[in-house]
């Protein structure tokens, strides 16, 4: 009984352990299995691709004018809100002009002096002349007479001349509109006193807007007037908007050392108001039938720059390659890469040369 017991006994422990043995094996062929790295790829193609450069400017509108008073005069109306669209000579702001009406009334009454003034000596000239005639004046009676009158006429242009000084500077109590457009801004309020060193409003003709960057030297070869441009107005959209080139300066700004470019924009619904923050991206260097790849397929590594191509077998290998022009969505391949490959686009961080992949498809490139 006891001898069975025995047997018993050994027999499970031997059970046991070809079972621990069995299980042990499989978990090391587990533990040796290749993980698979999954990927997103696209293949290197032909494309025409340009270089972009973004240059930051601030929307204005084509004809944009500052209203300026001529004149410091309190401010007694304005008629016009920001916002309103106006047409050229509207009234738009009224100033104060009392003081102006007496210096007109005071011109007035100097012409009327200056006029009895030549009057009168006219009248001296014409005696003095008859006399002279009649040997009852001298020569030099005649031409004092003379003098009087033509510094006569002299003091009634003078005195016409203030007039005309006057009459303006009333003129200049009202600040019309120079252009049709939209109010843009009112800087003043009833009460304050109009500066002639500061913008009393801004009337802006916002249809057609512009943008002025500033373009290095390296680059103002390659912008040509009349070019498409894609300009970005964040505050309003996230989408490109056309623009075209209008004017290039030939000669760059004497403190910046830049080229001033000026990017023509339509604006017919009026969503783009002036002095929004505009991004203008131009394209520069261009390339036709040039082998590309999605940017975001290369892996910088110190001073190479390398790609991840997948083989027959789906191992990921690595190829060092030579860029030449760039932009936000592709790269231009001088050598390292032939159309076809499949480069790794998404997951090429996370891979080695040799590494086993799994190509995720319908992935963004």
């Amino acid at each position: 009984m006891k001898t069975r017991r025995k047997s018993t006994y050994w027999g499970l422990i031997v059970v046991l352990m070809a079972a621990l043995l069995v299980g042990g094996c499989g978990q090391t062929e587990e533990a040796v299995k290749e993980t698979e790295i999954s990927v997103n790829t696209a293949q290197a193609t032909e494309r025409n691709i340009a270089k972009s450069v973004r240059y930051a400017g601030t929307v204005r509108g084509q004809n944009e004018v500052y209203l300026i008073a001529k004149v410091p005069a309190r401010v007694t109306g304005i008629h016009v809100n920001p916002g309103d669209k106006v047409s050229q000579g509207q009234k738009l702001i009224t100033l104060d002009s009392s003081d102006y009406q007496a210096a007109v009334a005071q011109a007035q009454a100097g012409v009327k002096a200056a006029t009895l003034q030549l009057e009168n000596a006219r009248l001296g000239l014409e005696r003095t002349e008859k006399l002279h005639a009649a040997g009852a004046a001298s020569q030099l009676q005649l031409e004092q007479a003379q003098s009087a009158y033509d510094g006569a006429l002299v003091g009634v242009e003078t005195a016409n001349a203030g007039l005309a000084m006057a009459s303006q500077q009333i003129g200049y109590c009202n600040l019309t509109s120079p252009i049709n457009g939209v109010v843009g801004s009112i800087n003043l309020s009833l009460g304050d006193t109009a500066n002639p060193s500061s913008p009393a409003a801004v009337i802006s003709e916002t249809s057609q807007l512009e943008i002025e960057v500033m373009v290095s030297e390296n680059e103002i070869s390659f912008v040509e007037v009349g070019s498409p441009v894609d300009v970005y107005v964040r505050a309003v959209s996230d989408k490109a908007i056309e623009g075209q080139v209008a004017s290039a300066a030939t000669v760059p700004d004497p403190l910046k050392r830049n080229y001033g470019v000026k990017i023509r924009l339509d604006n017919p619904d009026g969503q783009i108001k002036s002095g929004m923050f505009a991004e203008v991206v131009v394209n520069t260097i261009n390339k036709d039938n040039a082998v590309c790849v999605p940017t975001n397929a290369i892996v910088p590594k110190g001073a190479r720059s390398v790609v991840y191509v997948v083989d027959e077998e789906n191992r990921a290998r690595e190829r060092e390659v030579e860029i030449g022009i760039e932009n936000t969505t592709y790269v231009e391949i001088i050598k390292g890469v032939s159309v076809g490959e499949e480069v790794i686009t998404k997951g090429s961080t996370l891979v080695a040369e040799g590494t086993l992949v799994r190509v995720i498809t319908g992935g963004a490139n």
